[in-house]
């Protein structure tokens, strides 16, 4: 009985081993060999593809996504920082093809508004409110001393 608990025990630890060392195999998948010709259009792409949205998770950007979309963006990102576009350029590219949606920094036109402004007007409205209940709550808590006064008189 003792031989079967050691084995089984045994069987359990190499089943989690083997586990472990598959699942490293999946996130190898993320792994992309990148080719630049120096430092500084490294370090462009890292910010690069930090800034722009993965169009299919839409919660990601195209750095820590690992969807097809967002690995073909990436390819792309590369190939104009090698063939020498400047971010603008590459941010126009992305905005051309998938909307101001793709980057974390719309610009301000037509569209865009309520995105940019939208904020400030719910802080506003949330401000006008939160004032108007405090006030009503004073002229309440004052009509409520009042009718405890009459109270108090009549009890009296």
């Amino acid at each position: 009985m003792r031989y079967f608990i050691l084995n089984k025990t045994f069987a359990s630890i190499v089943s989690f081993i083997l586990l472990l060392s598959f699942s490293s195999l999946i996130l190898a998948e993320s792994i992309e060999a990148k080719v630049f010709s120096s430092n500084a259009q490294e370090t462009r792409y890292r910010i690069l593809i930090a800034e722009i949205r993965c169009p299919v998770c839409q919660g990601q950007s195209i750095a820590g996504s690992n969807a097809d979309l967002s690995k073909d963006l990436r390819k792309q990102v590369r190939d104009m920082i090698i063939k020498g576009n400047t971010n603008d350029e590459i941010h126009q590219f992305m905005v051309d093809r998938f909307g101001d949606f793709v980057v974390y920094k719309p610009p301000m036109n037509k569209n865009t508004y309520l995105l940019w402004l939208g904020p400030f007007v719910f802080l506003g409205l949330g401000l006008f409110f939160f004032i108007r209940s405090l006030l009503n709550k004073k002229e309440i808590t004052k009509a409520e001393t009042i009718n405890t006064d009459k109270a108090k008189e009549l009890l009296k």
